[in-house]
Formats: structure tokens, C-alpha cells, sequence
């Protein structure tokens, strides 16, 4: 019997494998083991322990059909295709005292800071091993042979000479070399990845200070460990394993395992990383079989659920994870809530570990979400390499946008991550094949000499319904798998050839369809979706902040009257919207026909948006647009801030409300700013706090109904504690009357601390 993997066919008998690579074979005398999961068809690697009771198919034998996940790979592929390589290369080529053509791409990547080159490899080995597109491999190629031709003798390799994050940008470029190797067959990577690891070994510190350090994520070391796992069971070499474990991050990860407050020891995490930092514990388990790493791996997924994602499946507000009640607050004081293309990443790999290694379906669930409501809700990545970085959640409304500098380090990460959606649909085992997501797709799959094709046909989740039809070389009997999404009210509809049939829901959440298949049989599946009100975070014993998701989708509100959420009744959504017309999942609010209800990942970019509510929360973020800056202002990405410490430097708007408030963050080098309303001087606000990133805000008490003016303006003279000037603002808030006070009146405004 022949098995597909990622070298090409395997001999199961014979134990030979026949390399494929572009239009050449080549016959290899080796057994293959299989690393699904860390996403690798090996040769002449190490056995791995851990055991995998399902597996994905490892990129290949997988097909995207026309629909949002197939244009999003195409055009993430061509982003990344275009940027030539001598621009890809530059700086490497200058640091080696070597010719360097091209132009810098600026942003994080001429300064190294971040440093995205190994994920750019690991990206375009992968989109090739999924796509077939030869132009991927040549480019990666062509990458690894320049890109080592400037490795110093002692095996530096960093674009710049003083590297930036030395410890994430090691994991990147071990990361890219061992797709490169698995994904493209790419002869030098693995010789690279010798050279490179000499040089970590004698000079990426360890120390307990660093370590200490990172805690809040400046270098990221604690990652490590997973791809460095990986090597090992790749090419067998225990100088990999052993590296591997100096980096083990047992004083985060055993509080996972031993079911413990995360935050005792912490009062926040660095989000991405700290999600990230769970693929090293799982590729550990493969590596060695130990229990405690797959309960470091179950305990965190479920606490993450409960406590810290929301219902688009992201997380993280301002790159952070904090404890329940912190997070509410972000929702109201914070811009930026998901750093999408990272985040998603970590969440996919975590996810898929978890689903082979346990066989259940309802790690599923997390990827759906993401794929529809995170990573797959993106607009496209500007043509200068900047990518829609963090997704915006807020309570005031907020808008989608490209919000970092061109290449920061999510830039890497968005060419893997959507690569992957080849490997998140279907799943296998000996004798079953497994429907993760329900998305045009077709799989290719041997069982027991028989040729299963599979394609799904479907609009999900625009409409409720997939057809799997089969095409089999001859009659077969085996099981069809499909994850049952945790959201579905009740049962999930089967026909076969229109016949109605039962299907039980195994313990792990699939419902199986055993039987005897014929070639042409068609699998038709009606999927139950309704509208609920999504608290966050889930554990909460509060019904707001609440989403409103339909299925497994996160509806987002228009609404040209600024928040709508006194025109939602929560107790009864379904009798709240009624459908448009020849719009797919678009609704109006009977209560208020000019308020446009639809997915969120139907929102282009500037478009503003209402996906979080809370009733006590009447607020409406005006636009960047809408606000004046003078000279001296600048943009705080990360923060998701307008900052300035030029004494006389303001910003002003004008808006129509009766109140308006002022939101941004304390932070220990903060100066004093005069605020005036109306032209009027009516508060004199420090945002000085001994401590840093802690949540601001001043509002005005009620002010006529009417159009008013707001200006602030930065003090010569700080607080004496405060060790700067700078003034930050996240955005001005405004609120309408209620009808009682719209006719007139109010209170001279004044400015109070909440």
C-alpha cells in the first residue's frame, strides 16, 4: 500500500519513500515517521512517543475550492511572491560586506527588529507544499542559498549586526529551515540550521535575569522549545532535544498542569507568545509521551476558553492576558483586542495538536471561529508589507485598519497562518476520515487500496447546508467523521443519497456516518444555526459585555446614529432582525431600520462597526478623521495611542452629544493637559500614574444637547513624580441625550475621574 506524506508516497510495505519534487522522483531507502502535528513527513528522524489518534493530512492531498479561504491564499501567496528578492536580502547582504541591490522594505525589517525572514521561509515552503506553486519553491530556494552565502564563520545570520529579539528571531529561522527541508525538499536548510544553532548554543543567553525579563514577552525565548523539538525528531540529532529542553517554560507551564491561578505569580502575560509558548509543551509530548505535557495543553486550552477569548475567537486585549475583570475593562478603554495574524497562528497550532493527540472534535471549535471571525476576517495587507495587525473590538465602535509599521512581525506570521488552512480541514486514521471545517474543499485519501476523493460543496456559513461527495475507486466500507460545532442547538440533519439517516455523536463530539460506500455517493448535512448573546469572558456570571454571534459567525452592527445598543433586545434577538433581501446574513433591527446587522468579516476597511454591548455602555468612538492634531503628535501602534510631549501641542473635535469623555492610559512619564469645551477652560487632568498602561478616562457631565467643540492642550509644567511630558489619547467618546434632556438645558460641563 502507498500512503501520501509530505516527502510524496510511501511504501508502507516496503518502508521506501519516492521523493517528489517538481517534476522529478527520487527513490529513497529510509523510513519515514510521521510528525503530523509539528507539521512534517520525516526522514531519518527520531520515533516520537507521543501518541496521535487522528492526523491531518500534512498540507498535501488537500484542494481549496472557489470560495473566501481560497481567495485569502491566493492573494496572501502573491503578496509575499512580488517582493523581490534582492529587497528580501538586503540587509543580509550588507551586514556580510556583500553586493546589495534592492531597496530596503523599511518598517520593522531594515532595523531587524522582529525579524520576519524566517517566517517568510517557513510561509512560502508551506503555500508550496499546499498550492503546488512551483514559483514558491524557486523563490525559497533562491532565499536560502543568498541568504546563506552571508552566515559569518561563527554562524551569525542576523539581518543587522545588532540583532533585535535575538531569541525570537532564532525560532523564526529554525522554524523556516525545517519547513524548507520538509515542505520543498530544500538541500541546505538542514546544514544551515546546524551553523545557526553553533551559534545560539555559545551566545543566546539563559541567564535567569532574561528569563525574569521575558516574562512580558521582550524576546520571547520561552517559544522555543517547540521547533527546536521538532529538529530533534527530524533528524534525529539529541543535541536538538537536549536544547529543547534547556528552554521549557515549567514555571508558566506547570500552573496549567497543576490547575493553578496563572496569575499568582504575574499580574499579566504577553498574549500571543503565552498561547505560543503551549506548542512547545505539545511538541514535547511527541518528543516524549510524558502525561504532564498534555495536561499542560488540555488544562490551558479550556482556561482560555473561559477566561480570556472572545466569541471571534481572538484574544488578548493590548497583547495581554489579565485576569477577568481587567479584561472588561479593556473592552471599554482599549482599541486593539486580537493581535490577529500571530495570535491565530498559535491558536491553529495549539488546537491541532490537541484534536491529534486526543482524537476529540472540540478543539475544532477554536479554529472555526478564527478562520471565519479572526485571521479569515482580515482586509489585505497594504503594498507597502503593513498587515491589519490587531482587531479592534471596543464598546465605542471601532474600524478595521492596517495599525502597525510595515513588516512588524505579524507580517511573518500572516503567510503561515493562511497557508494552514490546507491542514485544518480534514483529518484521519486508519480506518475514518474526518470533516473539521465546513468549507469548499477536496481531499484525497487511501484506505486499504481504495482512492477516497471527498468534496465538500457548500456556502457555509452563509448558508447551513455541505454535501461531501465521494468518488471511490471501488466500494469500500469505512466512516465519515464531522465535527459537531459546539454552538449547534440540536441535532445535525444526515441524508445519504437523500435518504435520511440516524447519526450518533461519539464521546468526541464527531457524528459518525459508518457504512458501505459507493462511488457517486453524496453525504448532504444541515447545520443548525441561531442567534445568541455571547458573554465575555464565558466564565462570567454577568450577561454583559455580550457579541451577538449567529452559528458560529460574530455579527457586527452599522450604525449611523453612533451605538445602537438601547435598540437590541437581547431577550429575544431571532424577533429583533429582520432578513434583507438577496443579502446572505444581513439584517435590519425592526426597532431602528437604518442599524445594518451582518458578519463582521464582511467589514471593509474604515467601515465602523458595533460588536461588543453592554446597555449601561451609550458610547460612540468618533473617527480619526473627525479629530484635529496640531503639529507634534505621533501614533503609539502597540497602545493604540495618540501621543505628544510638546508643551502647547492639542487636539481638538467637534461633535454633537450631550456628553463626551476622554480615553487613554496612565502611564509613570505622563504630563498635564488643559481641557476646554466650548472655548471654556473647565479642568486642568494629569494622566501621571507610578505605575504604567493603567486604564484613563475624564468625561464631562451633561452638556446641551447640540454640537460642541473639545480641545486639549499639553502643560509646560508635569507632575514632580512624573519622569516625562507625555500626553496619550485612545480616542473621545460621545453620548446623545435621552429624550428627556434633548430639548435643552444641562450643567456647565466639568471634567470628573470615573
Amino acid at each position: 500500500m502507498r500512503e501520501r506524506c509530505l516527502a510524496g508516497w510511501r511504501d508502507t510495505s516496503s518502508g521506501m519513500v519516492y521523493r517528489k519534487r517538481g517534476g522529478g522522483a527520487m527513490r529513497s531507502m529510509i523510513v519515514t515517521i510521521v510528525l503530523t502535528v509539528a507539521g512534517s513527513c520525516v526522514a531519518g528522524g527520531s520515533q516520537p512517543q507521543g501518541i496521535r489518534l487522528i492526523e491531518p493530512f500534512d498540507y498535501r492531498g488537500v484542494t481549496l475550492h472557489n470560495g473566501p479561504l481560497l481567495r485569502q491564499v491566493l492573494q496572501v501567496r502573491d503578496d509575499y511572491l512580488r517582493v523581490p528578492n534582492d529587497d528580501y536580502l538586503k540587509g543580509f547582504r550588507q551586514r556580510a560586506g556583500r553586493p546589495a541591490p534592492g531597496v530596503d522594505l523599511g518598517g520593522w525589517y531594515t532595523p531587524g527588529i522582529f525579524h520576519v525572514f524566517g517566517q517568510v521561509l517557513s510561509g512560502l515552503a508551506r503555500m508550496y507544499a499546499a498550492t503546488g506553486d512551483e514559483a514558491c519553491r524557486e523563490k525559497l530556494d533562491a532565499l536560502i542559498h543568498e541568504w546563506g552565502q552571508c552566515i559569518e564563520p561563527d554562524g551569525y545570520f542576523f539581518y543587522t549586526r545588532q540583532a533585535g529579539a535575538a531569541h525570537y528571531v532564532y525560532d523564526k529561522m529554525v522554524c523556516g529551515l525545517l519547513d524548507a527541508h520538509l515542505y520543498a525538499d530544500n538541500p541546505e536548510a538542514l546544514g544551515y540550521l546546524t551553523r545557526i544553532t553553533d551559534w545560539a548554543e555559545k551566545n543566546l543567553d539563559q541567564s535567569n535575569q532574561v528569563k525574569f525579563k521575558t516574562i512580558i514577552g521582550i524576546t520571547e525565548w520561552y517559544t522555543l522549545s517547540e521547533n527546536l523539538y521538532r529538529a530533534y525528531l527530524i533528524t534525529g540529532q539529541t543535541r536538538y532535544r537536549d536544547y529543547a529542553k534547556s528552554w521549557e517554560y515549567w514555571a508558566y507551564w506547570g500552573l496549567y498542569a497543576d490547575g493553578k491561578d496563572i496569575f499568582g505569580p504575574s499580574p499579566g502575560y504577553h498574549a500571543y507568545s503565552h498561547v505560543n509558548t503551549l506548542s512547545g509543551a505539545a511538541a514535547a509530548y511527541a518528543v516524549t509521551g510524558e502525561q504532564r505535557y498534555l495536561d499542560v495543553i488540555r488544562n490551558a486550552y479550556d482556561y482560555l476558553q473561559q477566561h480570556q477569548v472572545f466569541a471571534t475567537g481572538g484574544y488578548g486585549p493590548g497583547e495581554q492576558m489579565l485576569p477577568d475583570a481587567e479584561l472588561v475593562k479593556h473592552l471599554d478603554t482599549m482599541g486593539n483586542h486580537f493581535e490577529i495574524q500571530c495570535g491565530s497562528w498559535a491558536a491553529f497550532k495549539l488546537s491541532k495538536y490537541l484534536m491529534c493527540f486526543t482524537g476529540d472534535a472540540r478543539y475544532g471549535d477554536w479554529i472555526e471561529r478564527l478562520v471565519i471571525n479572526g485571521i479569515g476576517a482580515c482586509i489585505p495587507s497594504s503594498a507597502t508589507g503593513q498587515v491589519m495587525y490587531n482587531a479592534k473590538y471596543g464598546l465605542s465602535g471601532a474600524c478595521k485598519e492596517h495599525n502597525m509599521p510595515p513588516w512588524a512581525c505579524c507580517a511573518g506570521t500572516r503567510i503561515q497562518a493562511i497557508a494552514d488552512y490546507h491542514d485544518l480541514i480534514y483529518f484521519k486514521d486508519a480506518d475514518s476520515l474526518y470533516v473539521n471545517l465546513f468549507t469548499p474543499a477536496t481531499v484525497i485519501w487511501e484506505h486499504d487500496g481504495t482512492q477516497v476523493t471527498l468534496r465538500q460543496e457548500t456556502r457555509f456559513p452563509e448558508s447551513n447546508q455541505t454535501t461531501l461527495c465521494l468518488t471511490l475507486s471501488r466500494d469500500d466500507e469505512f466512516a465519515i467523521k464531522l465535527r459537531r460545532p459546539g454552538w449547534i442547538p440540536g441535532a445535525m440533519d444526515v441524508a445519504v443519497n437523500d435518504q435520511p439517516v440516524t447519526a450518533e455523536v461519539d464521546p468526541k463530539h464527531w457524528v459518525v456516518i459508518q457504512r458501505r460506500w459507493r462511488n457517486g455517493d453524496r453525504l448532504h448535512v444541515r447545520l443548525p444555526m441561531r442567534f445568541a448573546a455571547e458573554r465575555f469572558p464565558a466564565a462570567s456570571p454577568k450577561p454583559f459585555p455580550a457579541a451577538i454571534v449567529y452559528g458560529p459567525v460574530v455579527m457586527a452592527c452599522r450604525s449611523p446614529e453612533g451605538n445602537p445598543v438601547k435598540s437590541i433586545d437581547f431577550t429575544n434577538l431571532s424577533a429583533g432582525f429582520v432578513p434583507v433581501a438577496g443579502e446572505p446574513l444581513s439584517y435590519r433591527l425592526a426597532s431602528a431600520p437604518d442599524v445594518l446587522v451582518r458578519p463582521y468579516y464582511q467589514y471593509k476597511q474604515g467601515e465602523r462597526y458595533y460588536m461588543y454591548f453592554s446597555p449601561d455602555h451609550p458610547w460612540t468612538r468618533l473617527a480619526d478623521n473627525q479629530l484635529t492634531f496640531s503639529p507634534g503628535w505621533g501614533r503609539n501602534p502597540i497602545e493604540d495611542l495618540h501621543v505628544t510631549a510638546a508643551p502647547g501641542a492639542y487636539v481638538e473635535a467637534t461633535f454633537t452629544g450631550c456628553r463626551v469623555r476622554w480615553v487613554g492610559r496612565k502611564f509613570d512619564d505622563a504630563g498635564r493637559c488643559e481641557v476646554s469645551i466650548d472655548g471654556k477652560i473647565t479642568a486642568t487632568v494629569d494622566q501621571y500614574d507610578p505605575q504604567r498602561d493603567v486604564p484613563f478616562r475624564y468625561e464631562s457631565d451633561i452638556l446641551p444637547e447640540g454640537t460642541h467643540t473639545i480641545r486639549l492642550t499639553v502643560l509646560p509644567v508635569k507632575n514632580p513624580s512624573s519622569k516625562g511630558h507625555t500626553i496619550n489619547l485612545a480616542g473621545f467618546d460621545v453620548a446623545r441625550a435621552p429624550a428627556a434632556h434633548a430639548a435643552g438645558g444641562g450643567r456647565p460641563a466639568r471634567l470628573h475621574s470615573p
